[in-house]
């Protein structure tokens, strides 16, 4: 029995540190988002520090550099996107999978919208983050050819690519930051603005 406990008192101790640098770990990350959230592009470590309740010196502890701090938190920003968003059934009208797809992606861009220029900036300095953020754009493509399977179906070869390549772009984050930062539209006018972009796109298709 003593030699039991002997082994697996390390065991307990060891969980126990691994617990407590999981949560240091997850201050850090979850002050910076916070800071990239209110709007800064580069939150510097002895801001991030002060908001976790740790030193400076234990940032880098656990990351690199700001760098790698950075990507780990527009992983954190953009890791529930992987998951399917709630999409239209295929058997819908067109009008409703245009409004479940825009309301869908609204919501998701509308609250990035705040650390937007802290992901752009990133993705310029990161490869990692850029290949993140592309991913996105990539399954967003996809889960749109889905959404609108039936009409891009009907459309030939190349003005099919064209038309889910329109929709792409119209469904794009920076189209959402155009429309309520640069254009000053409320969230729900912009996704009327969207409605309307998509149903001309696909008027478009149809009419040629």
């Amino acid at each position: 029995m003593e030699l039991e406990a002997s082994v697996r008192a390390p065991q307990v101790q060891h969980a126990g540190r691994g617990d407590r640098v999981a949560r240091t770990r997850e201050a850090i990350v979850s002050s910076t988002l916070t800071l990239a959230m209110e709007g800064e592009v580069a939150p510097i470590v002895r801001d991030i520090a002060k908001l976790a309740g740790v030193s400076a010196r234990t940032v880098f502890q656990h990351f690199a550099d700001t760098a790698e701090l950075y990507v780990a938190v527009l992983g954190r920003a953009l890791g529930g996107w992987k998951a399917q968003p709630q999409e239209p059934g295929v058997r819908q009208p067109l009008e409703e999978r245009i409004s479940t797809v825009v309301s869908s992606r609204a919501g998701r861009y509308e609250s990035l919208r705040p650390m937007w220029t802290f992901v752009e900036t990133l993705c310029r300095r990161s490869k990692e983050a850029a290949d993140k953020t592309t991913e996105i754009y990539s399954n967003n493509r996809e889960q749109i050819a889905q959404s609108f399977g039936q009409e891009l179906t009907a459309l030939p070869g190349e003005r099919r690519e064209r038309t889910l390549n329109a929709l792409a772009a119209v469904l794009a984050p920076e189209s959402w930051i155009v429309l309520r930062e640069r254009l000053g539209l409320t969230a729900e006018q912009a996704r009327d603005e969207w409605r309307f972009m998509i149903n001309a796109i696909f008027k478009d298709g149809i009419d040629r």
